[in-house]
This record gives structure tokens, sequence and C-alpha cells, in this order.
């Protein structure tokens, strides 16, 4: 599997299954052009001006290639049904512009509709390791390939370290720099995940931090410290609260 591969769409597609004879939806083949491919088990797409590759995978690739069981799992329970895969990615001339919401609105857009015309089960954000339900990706994404906000719980994974801070993964991908956030005393670990939510949104928008800043918090009398550290792979955020306050 292309360790370049960001998203996969995982369906109960028949074995005897190929590229060759996916139908999209009357309305994706409006904006959507499929091309074959040199390379076998592929189509190339084109789709706004960009190149994407459809890639088909079966049980057996993605059970070599993915340990699935540790993705963390979003609307989806883990099922030992042997799913297979059409996996998404970027053209040559694209890859290097992967954090452009142009680019990423039109991957996520590709694969509702690759989702939908397979009757997909669940997607596969790899670059956070989530696996997510198809009815929530839906969901998650409709409003941002719309133009709305990027979509964070969808493409960038939260947890919790054993020292109580919070951390991201999958942020990297868009903008070559993870969060940590140190959790303050009497903030409940709901009303620290809202701040790395937009704190993350924010980063994956406008690029990553590359200097020591301390700036306004979320509400009033908050302060956040930003502390990137010396590779910039990883900034530590510190909320400094005047008290604890609830965010809405």
């Amino acid at each position: 599997m292309q360790t370049d591969l960001p998203l996969l769409i995982m369906a109960d597609i028949p074995q005897s299954f190929c590229l060759t004879d996916l139908i999209l939806l009357d309305q994706a083949m409006e904006t959507i052009d499929l091309r074959p491919s040199q390379y076998e088990n592929q189509l190339d797409v084109m789709i706004g001006g960009m190149t994407f590759a459809l890639i088909h995978y079966s049980p057996e690739d993605i059970d070599q290639s993915l340990a699935t069981a540790d993705f963390d799992h979003i609307f989806c329970d883990p099922t030992e049904q042997k799913l297979s895969g059409i996996g998404i990615a970027l053209g040559e001339h694209i890859k290097s512009a992967k954090h452009s919401e142009t680019v990423n609105r039109a991957l996520l857009q590709l694969g509702r509709y690759v989702g939908q015309s397979i009757k997909a089960t669940a997607v596969i954000w790899r670059p956070a390791q989530l696996q997510i339900g198809f009815a929530y990706f839906i969901g998650a994404t409709d409003h941002y390939i719309e133009g709305g906000p990027f979509p964070v719980l969808a493409q960038i994974a939260i947890s919790k370290a054993a020292d109580g801070s919070f951390l991201t993964s999958g942020l990297s991908y868009f903008s070559g720099q993870e969060v940590t956030i140190n959790t303050p005393a009497g903030y409940a670990p709901n009303e620290v995940v809202k701040r790395l939510v937009r704190i993350a949104h924010d980063i994956a928008t406008n690029g990553k931090v590359d200097k020591s800043i301390e700036t306004e918090g979320f509400v009033s009398g908050e302060i956040l410290s930003l502390v990137p550290r010396e590779d910039g792979q990883v900034v530590e955020i510190t909320i400094v609260p005047k008290e604890p306050r609830q965010l809405h």
C-alpha cells in the first residue's frame, strides 16, 4: 500500500470487482473525469483541474498493510469482517499542496462520491489513524466541502497522554506540526479539547507556529503560551487562566 495514500474507502466489495466496474452517481460524473491508468488496479481521476488516483485494495492487501485494530474508531466499531477498499492518492502535481484547502476539499468530495457508489461502511483517514463511519464522514465533511470550516474531528485525532496533557495526531499532514496542550487545574477535559480543536483548526488553515508567542485565549482573562520545540515539529501550548471558564 502506498505510504502517501491518505484516504481509504472501506466497503464489502465482491471479489470479482474491478475498478473499471466503478459507476459513480450522475452528480459526480458532472464534475469528475475517470481515465484508464498505466498501472494495474488503478484509475486516474480528474476533478476541478486536479489529478487523483483510485487504487483497489483487497482485504488481504489491507490486512498486510494496516493494523486497523489500533486505529481510533469514530461512529463505527471494529469488525471481524474483511473489507476491501478503494484508496485515493494525490497526483504528483498536487502532492506538495496537500495542505491546500482546495486540494483537501476535492479529496474529501471524491471520497464521498466513491463511498456512495460502493455503499461504503467506513473510511480510513491514515494521517491520523482514524477509522470513521461513512455516515459520520459525510456529515462531518459536507459543510467543509461547500466552503465551511476545516473538519478537525474527521481529519485530526486528539488523545490524552499519561501526564494529563492532550495532543494531536495527523495535524502535521497539513502543517508539518503537531500540538500538545497542558491541562490547567480546574479545567474539565472537554473544555481543554474544545480549545485544542480551535487551535488545530487555526494551524491547519493558517500554517505552523514558528516562534514563541503569548496571545489572548478564548475567554476573558485567559492567556495562551505557544512554544515550538527546536525542530518545529511540535508546538507546546500552556493555558494560563485567570479563572476556569467554559467555552461555548
